[in-house]
């Protein structure tokens, strides 16, 4: 399992001094995700003091992650919608298929027939189970 990564308040701050007045504070940490993700994929995040190229190189991610931000303002903005975590994306070839087999109260026969714990059973099906559910939400009548 991989442990997560983040940037450090020093590479933050940099964003900081960017945004504009008026955000919300989801608008706040939708900006700040989107950094942090450009942010990471550069093997220098992570540092407590940036240096003078680095510190060049998050101001620019911080525009980035801002034009991205008012992209999203400009085409979805003012609607609810729901970013869903992926779970369904990320089960395997096997954890899909037992999704697909699951019938409701078959946690013990799948766990025998998968060689799994009946616990990891209703962990895999309930991750999906509540993906579902959540999808299916969004598409309820007056909620777009």
């Amino acid at each position: 399992m991989q442990t997560a990564q983040h940037i450090t308040t020093a590479e933050a701050q940099v964003l900081e001094t960017q945004l504009p007045q008026g955000l919300t504070e989801q608008m706040r940490e939708v900006a700040l995700c989107l950094f942090e993700a450009l942010a990471l994929a550069d093997g220098r995040a992570g540092n407590p003091r940036p240096c003078n190229d680095w510190l060049a190189r998050l101001q620019q991610l911080a525009q980035l992650a801002l034009a991205q931000l008012a992209h999203l303002a400009a085409h979805i903005g003012g609607s609810s919608f729901y970013i869903a975590k992926g779970v369904a994306v990320h089960l395997t070839a096997r954890d899909r298929e037992m999704c697909a087999r699951f019938r409701g109260n078959n946690y013990a026969a799948l766990a025998r027939e998968y060689r799994l714990t009946e616990m990891r059973v209703r962990q895999i099906v309930g991750a999906w189970q509540q993906e579902q559910f959540l999808r299916r939400q969004g598409q309820l009548p007056g909620l777009d």
